[in-house]
């Protein structure tokens, strides 16, 4: 089942070493399974909400360090009706990095 998320935002497709093609969904949820793991239960929804606001949010001509980016997205998450703390907003970065790396994450093919 499709997982909603901001509209317009993309929908990138990842491609492991393995030559495997996972959508942005399947990372999502692999990222709250891990979060559950730690005794951090995150809704689907507000974690694919963050995922897409930061993968947005880095590549803008701003430079931003780990807090100011945070921050950021939290104010955008909160402007969409979106309630997440930010020491929950790192959480969801921090897995989402850990399981691309751990997918081993080769290739992003971007769609809109």
């Amino acid at each position: 089942m499709r997982i909603p998320g901001i509209p317009g935002a993309s929908e990138p497709s990842f491609r492991t070493r393995d030559r495997r093609w996972m959508g942005l969904d399947s990372l999502v949820r692999e990222t709250c399974a891990h979060l559950s793991e730690e005794g951090l239960e995150v809704s689907p929804v507000a974690a694919k909400a963050t995922i897409q606001l930061a993968r947005f949010v880095v590549q803008e001509p701003i430079e931003r360090d780990t807090e100011a980016l945070v921050e950021t997205i939290v104010g955008r998450l909160r402007a969409r009706c979106v309630v997440m703390p930010a020491n929950m907003v790192l959480a969801v970065l921090t897995t989402y990095a850990r399981v691309i790396v751990l997918l081993d994450v080769l290739e992003i093919n971007e769609f809109a």
